[in-house]
């Protein structure tokens, strides 16, 4: 590989449209089958496998012309799972470099621009050869190209199979033998072509550019250079949405009614998901399953840790919890697992600092938790933004991240240690004001008082409240204190709401 020089490497997968069908549907991969698409009873045939084209199978034949031809099944494209394919391809492909063009008028084929990674993976051939291995563990047969012409790399991967490497200026000798359909010409021109006997890409590279071009035009001169392997490309990376490659989904045979054969299908598809995570040096944030059900419904489950995750056994387990929690109402059609990827957590903690649960732990304690009393009594406690005291929700817990030791202030604050619940009390009043307090059995004189504070709230329902709030200091022959005592008009009740420390 010369340094600085451009050359590409083209992946083509045959027949994609084929590869996924039999990727989902693994018993189809030994017997004859035909793709079909469209609305009934329009469905027409858009590809088939090579037993099936042995057969009499053709792209246009109707799916009841298809279905009369024996031994061959006809099945519908599912276009999802060939997002999901394009997906794992792509992702692939990301490995080898970071400049990837989709050649879209060819499904499950891309360019990579593999300039100056002979340091990472040696020259084109042993490049070509790894990336080939690469995507055949990835359940794809692909042909690999490698040359410095976008164009010639392409149609070298249509026509030959394996891996196929072109020394630069060789490009015409390595085209010469494939056919014309290679090139991707209209209709019309190959039809002219073919009435002029050219067969080859050899055979129109060797007419007269000047003569080509005054008979068919300026496509002439592009598809004599594209048999050259001449024609010059201006690439053009594309830069997907990578959350929207954190797609798994699976149409079943059969209907699934218990819960462990569809964790083993979604161990699968968790797996799958967490490669591509970590490929990008993240974590899996969020997942969510969509169950189609049988009848026509969803049933749709959200699982958020606290923290992102790296770990498979925990987010399986995790799943089954919430599973277990809401199962299902039907039997189970097809599922799609989407995640959200983010940073890992990383910290580290000081050597004198208590040591804390493990995030994968301590999520699966918290799950168990929410399934034995309920989603509303476990997380973290919230205080509402609202004038009513004590007021406060339950939120999905969420540990921050450690913070620095900091010398402690010399101040000393005040706090309010409040009593749940609160502890009732009687009161003396004299003109409306506290002066003696009966608690726990001990009289109090009130030697300071500050109030009344008067805060009601929610006036418009059956929750409203008011009540009225003095801060004392209370005397006692054995005992001083400083609380906070409440009066409600409702119930016309004295408490003490707490104390100051």
């Amino acid at each position: 590989m010369v340094e600085g020089a451009v050359m590409y490497a083209v992946i083509h997968t045959p027949n994609f449209a084929a590869q996924v069908a039999v990727q989902q549907r693994p018993e189809l991969r030994n017997n004859p089958f035909a793709l079909v698409e469209g609305e009934p009873p329009a469905e027409v045939v858009i590809t088939a496998n090579r037993a099936a084209r042995s057969s009499g199978v053709e792209a246009g034949m109707t799916r009841l012309q298809a279905e009369t031809i024996p031994g061959v099944a006809v099945v519908r494209r599912v276009p999802e799972d060939e997002i999901s394919a394009l997906m794992v391809l792509h992702t692939t492909a990301c490995m080898f470099s970071p400049r990837i063009e989709h050649v879209e008028y060819l499904p499950g084929t891309y360019a990579l621009d593999i300039r100056g990674m002979n340091g990472l993976f040696g020259d084109e051939t042993q490049l070509a050869n790894t990336l080939r291995q690469r995507i055949t563990e990835a359940g794809f047969l692909a042909n690999i190209a490698v040359s410095q012409n976008f164009d010639a790399a392409v149609c070298l991967a249509r026509g030959r199979n394996g891996v196929s490497v072109v020394p630069p200026g060789c490009e015409a000798e390595a085209l010469r033998d494939l056919p014309l359909h290679v090139l991707n010409p209209s209709v019309e021109h190959a039809e002219t072509f073919h009435a002029w006997g050219i067969r080859t890409c050899g055979q129109l590279a060797a007419l007269a550019e000047t003569d080509l071009i005054s008979r068919i035009g300026q496509a002439g001169k592009r598809l004599h250079l594209l048999a050259r392997g001449a024609w010059p490309h201006l690439m053009f990376p594309m830069e997907p949405n990578f959350e929207e490659s954190l797609i798994e989904r699976m149409e079943l045979d059969f209907p699934v009614e218990m819960l462990e054969p569809l964790l083993f299908l979604l161990a699968r598809m968790t797996d799958a998901l967490l490669e591509r995570v970590k490929s990008r040096a993240l974590a899996i944030a969020m997942l969510r399953v969509v169950l189609h059900l049988d009848g026509g419904e969803q049933h749709e489950r959200l699982v958020r840790p606290a923290l992102p995750l790296e770990d498979k056994s925990t987010l399986l387990k995790l799943l089954q919890l919430d599973l277990e929690t809401h199962p299902p109402s039907a039997a189970i059609l097809k599922l799609e697992l989407h995640a959200q990827s983010a940073a890992p957590y990383r910290t580290q903690h000081g050597l004198f600092l208590p040591q804390a649960p493990e995030p994968g732990r301590l999520e699966v304690l918290l799950a168990r938790l929410r399934k034995l009393l309920g989603e509303d009594r476990v997380g973290s406690v919230e205080l509402k933004d609202e004038h009513r005291p004590n007021a406060f929700r339950m939120v999905p817990f969420a540990p921050p991240p450690p913070k620095k030791s900091v010398p402690s202030s010399l101040s000393i604050t005040t706090a309010l240690r409040v009593c749940r619940p609160p502890q009732t009390v009687g009161v003396t009043l004299v003109g409306n004001a506290p002066v003696r307090v009966l608690w726990g059995g001990e009289r109090y004189t009130v030697r300071e008082i500050a109030g009344p504070w008067r805060v009601s709230g929610q006036w418009w329902s059956e929750s409203n409240w008011c009540r009225e709030e003095w801060d004392v200091r209370l005397a006692a022959e054995s005992a001083e204190r400083v609380c906070r005592i409440a009066y409600d008009p409702r119930s016309r009740c004295w408490y003490v709401q707490g104390t100051y420390d």
